[in-house]
């Protein structure tokens, strides 16, 4: 039903910029948790909107991370999908570098020193929602990923409440 709802806004807000859809331009199968639709003036410029999930609702009472909302990503105009998550997560900022494989199977964040000074990483709750919202998001909008890698400083560290290592998909519960 959310997913009905936010497709009538769109095509009502599209409808109100003064955008045009084909009648050949029919909506795309829904791929892992993103939505894709295809809008065009003409079907030889095509652009794919998709809607991507962000895992941004935290629990006031424990540390538990569940889905918040959906934004539109469309590649041309918000460019990397990994840059994309992290500036609306609103952890951009902490992340040094980032890389991607080719095959989309392996993303690796490596993380500024001065985020151990904030709270996002400082005790168990902190460190549990960051380390969830991250994985959960990424994980539910990249369905080719396999590794999820968190560095700190290019390498891998322990700290008391957060471990700079290698995640896999398993040990992020989607909801």
């Amino acid at each position: 039903m959310k997913k009905i709802t936010t497709i009538l806004a769109m095509t009502l807000l599209l409808a109100a910029c003064g955008d045009k859809q084909t009648e050949d331009a029919a909506p795309q199968p829904l791929k892992s948790t993103t939505e894709t639709q295809s809008k065009s003036a003409t079907s030889k410029n095509v652009v794919q909107e998709e809607s991507v999930v962000l895992y941004n609702h935290f629990s006031d009472t424990d540390d538990h991370v569940s889905k918040g909302e959906s934004v539109p990503y469309v590649y041309k105009r918000d460019g990397s999908l990994t840059q994309f998550l992290l500036k609306n997560l609103e952890y951009n900022q902490y992340v040094k570098a980032y890389s991607v494989s080719k095959n989309e199977k392996v993303v690796m964040l490596n993380f500024k020193a001065s985020v151990m000074k904030t709270s996002l990483f400082q005790g168990s709750t902190g460190a549990t929602q960051t380390r969830e919202a991250i994985g959960k998001t990424f994980f539910a909008n990249m369905p080719k990923l396999k590794t999820l890698k968190f560095r700190l400083n290019g390498k891998q560290e322990e700290w008391d409440h957060m471990n700079f290592t290698d995640y896999s998909r398993k040990d992020f519960k989607l909801n």
